[in-house]
């Protein structure tokens, strides 16, 4: 292997894998959470943790992969072509030959990679994170129970504690609703219960104590029945974890997939088959097809270097992917031929390869004429804004006349702005690359729903417009402000500048002084894009998806919750609300002694209205019973009947079910309040509202972080910073995630499990700080 090979494969290879690293970090963040929430909640031993985390990843792989050799050929070699050294390799008579047959033969080698996982790694891998989540979500431990909440993850049952004592296995006061027969559920209240494993068979069961079942005969209502019991068990079977009987496409073993396409299958699904058959052949070519574009465009000259690299990087593979998620979707929807629909994207970047490869040997080539065009565009703007600015000052013979400040002695001086230029315009190219990543994905994933449901290019226009703010919120401006100020001073501290502001006797902490200004006008300008704009933007935003996924479209007040807890002893069921008319159809409540927790009185009306004069509900065709224990004292049938100590408003029933991203804090505070009186879980939107207030606070933190850092391991330039940038990331997130879940699975208190990442951090960050030699 030649020397100019080695330096090739060394040059594209290097930023190859830096960004497969930030390209793969980017996509799993989506799922680090979630996996983070089952490790929490399920306390699993160290493999099973580690398992659950590698999983996904192979799945990841396949998509980044081709990217990543695409970013290594662009930027390789646009650096070496911006540095003069291709210009220098073909005055020594080296031909473009040379440069591109190292990138091919990387490419060959990220085909085979590739490939080896489409076809097999992943989808072993989605199948074993599918029984793996389905024997989690069947093992539902007793200590996630939690008193004071509707509970509706057991089958057909919805459960309601009103105290634990002591362990959490042993509850006090249990309501219990079995749906099954929706119109008139049974309802079983008990003093006290536990649940315990079931000793045959999987599931749980539910052990009562000092209670008594209520039930109504559907046939004729009239008719109540009251069983009392001292003790009774109720099996709760939790269905299978072998997951779906039939697998899906996309997690088929290679051999079942071929079944399936060449069997005596339907033909919808032999066509799906068919697809994912030449899917998981097709997406690995993507590897060279992209290479095969990214050699010319590299090894033409121009100004720009890495940052024109990356640009083209994002746009090529958003056009790829764009042209191969069309074909997909026709493809599916039996369009056109699954050959052609997953071949023609990897077919087209590889005919405009091979011509652009066979022009390099012309003197000028057609896009260079568009990349001249667009450089001689550039320059006469920039003339232009030179002459005005020129001008203006000129007009300005007073200011000519000043003496110059002295540098370092207040704020933006001139150190001052060339910190933060360096530092804003790598904050720019982060943005810009790690948003496109994000938009690129989502689209794909998206792309099929818009097909299928013939959604208009405008919809998806104004999606992308109302999406791309919360994006860059969280988390791509956090992420840029640390690769900025990794990459910036390591750049500096490389280039032996900090070593000369040192010595011209200006301290380290002077220099980090405007980034931190930079870093907390962010977080502060986070929490007012956060809290102003967002929620509105995330409202509109969740609509347009819904409208592209198929979906009725949704309002945000939720009335059909069915069940809920009155501003008393006293808990209502109903099937249907109209918030607009304030009527209720099918209304039951259920008023109960909280000391013995028994049933004292029950009321059913088919039809309930609110009425203003008299400032209460007026309900018609139902009845009355009152209840001493297990004997039924009073039943009163009536046409038309009101009830004064009915004292909930309609206001108290259209409680709004948002996101925590669709609220302002104040919003948020409210509907906090408004959902803990009603008997609802609240811990996961408590721990969001105090993470309203620490999320904006990262883009400081990390910028404590990468200051010292860069200054003292920053000596190997931007490749390092960037990949320290993806390594302080993951660890941030790992513990942000980590944190969150516990504070949503009540172990810790949610204050705590929002404030503690950043308070780790920053104090971490501020003692590096400290500790460098200013």
């Amino acid at each position: 292997m030649r020397i100019l090979t080695r330096y090739i494969l060394r040059e594209i290879s290097t930023h190859s894998l830096l960004g497969l690293l930030i390209f793969t970090f980017v996509i799993y963040m989506r799922h680090l959470g979630y996996v983070l929430g089952l490790v929490v909640r399920h306390g699993l031993p160290f493999w099973k943790t580690l398992t659950l985390f590698l999983l996904p990843i192979p799945g990841i792989l396949v998509l980044t992969i081709p990217m990543a050799v695409l970013v290594g050929t662009l930027i390789g070699l646009s650096r070496m072509a911006a540095d003069g050294e291709v210009i220098a390799a073909r005055a020594s008579g080296i031909g473009s030959a040379q440069f591109a047959l190292p990138v091919v033969l990387y490419a060959l080698v990220g085909w085979a990679l590739t490939g080896w996982m489409s076809l097999s790694l992943a989808p072993q891998a989605a199948r074993q994170l599918l029984q793996m989540e389905s024997l989690l979500r069947a093992s539902q431990a007793p200590y996630e129970i939690q008193p004071r909440v509707f509970i509706e993850q057991f089958p057909n049952l919805l459960l309601y504690l009103e105290d634990v004592k002591g362990a959490r296995s042993a509850w006090h006061g249990v309501f219990i609703a079995d749906n099954t027969q929706r119109t008139v559920p049974k309802v079983t209240l008990a003093e006290s219960g536990v649940l315990l494993d079931n000793p045959h068979g999987r599931g749980w069961t539910l052990h009562l104590e000092h209670g008594a079942e209520h039930q109504i005969d559907p046939t004729h209502p009239e008719q109540y029945s009251v069983t009392s019991f001292t003790d009774t068990d109720i099996p709760i079977p939790l269905g299978s974890a072998s997951g779906p009987a039939r697998l899906p496409p996309a997690f088929m073993p290679l051999a079942d997939l071929l079944a399936v396409a060449r069997g005596p299958a339907q033909p919808v699904e032999q066509r799906a088959a068919l697809v994912e058959l030449h899917y998981r052949f097709a997406l690995p070519v993507a590897s060279l097809a992209l290479a095969l574009v990214g050699i010319p465009l590299g090894l033409y000259h121009r100004k720009g270097g890495k940052a024109v690299g990356t640009v083209l990087a994002i746009l090529l593979v958003f056009i790829y992917y764009v042209v191969m998620a069309f074909g997909w979707s026709f493809a599916k929807q039996g369009r056109i031929s699954p050959a052609l629909g997953l071949w023609v994207a990897n077919a087209i970047f590889v005919v405009v390869g091979i011509v652009m490869l066979l022009d390099l040997g012309r003197a000028r080539v057609p896009i260079q004429h568009v990349l001249d065009w667009a450089e001689d565009l550039r320059r006469r703007l920039s003339t232009v804004r030179e002459r005005r600015r020129h001008e203006q000052r000129l007009g300005r013979d007073s200011a000519l006349l000043r003496p110059p400040r002295a540098l370092g002695g207040t704020l933006l001086q001139i150190l001052d702005l060339y910190l933060l230029r360096g530092w804003l315009y790598y904050l720019v190219i982060v943005i810009f690359a790690f948003t496109g990543i994000y938009i690129i994905f989502d689209f794909f994933q998206l792309l099929g729903d818009i097909v299928r449901n013939h959604v208009a290019a405008r919809v998806v226009l104004d999606y992308y417009r109302y999406l791309i703010p919360q994006v860059i919120f969280f988390p791509v401006l956090p992420l840029g402000v640390l690769v900025a100020t990794l990459v910036n001073f390591g750049l500096m501290t490389k280039t032996h500048q900090i070593t000369a502001i040192k010595s011209a006797g200006i301290s380290l902490y002077r220099i980090a002084v405007p980034i931190f200004i930079a870093a907390g006008i962010l977080s502060a300008g986070m929490f007012v894009l956060e809290d102003e704009y967002l929620p509105a933007l995330n409202q509109r935003q969740d609509a347009l998806r819904n409208e592209i996924k198929g979906r009725p479209v949704q309002t945000y007040l939720r009335p059909d919750r069915q069940w809920i807890f009155g501003e008393s002893s006293r808990i209502y069921n109903y099937r249907f609300f109209d918030p607009d008319r304030n009527i209720f159809a099918n209304l039951s409540v259920f008023e109960f002694d909280p000391k013995q927790f028994e049933m004292t009185r029950r009321i059913y009306a088919a039809r309930a209205f609110w009425e203003d004069p008299i400032h209460g509900w007026v309900l018609e065709d139902g009845w009355v019973r009152d209840l001493d224990g297990s004997r039924v004292t009073h039943y009163m049938p009536f046409s038309v009947a009101t009830f004064q100590e009915l004292t909930e408003s309609p206001p108290y029933f259209k409680k709004e079910v948002k996101t925590s991203e669709q609220m302002s804090v104040l919003e948020l505070r409210r509907y906090i309040n408004e959902l803990s009186q009603s008997g609802f879980d609240v811990v996961r939107l408590s721990v969001q509202f105090y993470r309203k207030f620490s999320l904006p606070l990262v883009a400081f933190v990390v910028a404590l972080i990468g200051v010292p850092f860069s200054l003292t391991g920053g000596a190997k330039g931007a490749l390092s910073g960037f990949a320290l940038s993806i390594l302080i990331a993951v660890g941030y997130w790992s513990v942000s995630s980590l944190f969150e879940a516990m504070g949503n699975l009540h172990q810790l208190p949610p204050l705590v499990a929002a404030w503690s990442p950043d308070i780790f951090f920053g104090l971490g960050g501020i003692y590096l700080l400290l500790k460098i030699p200013t």
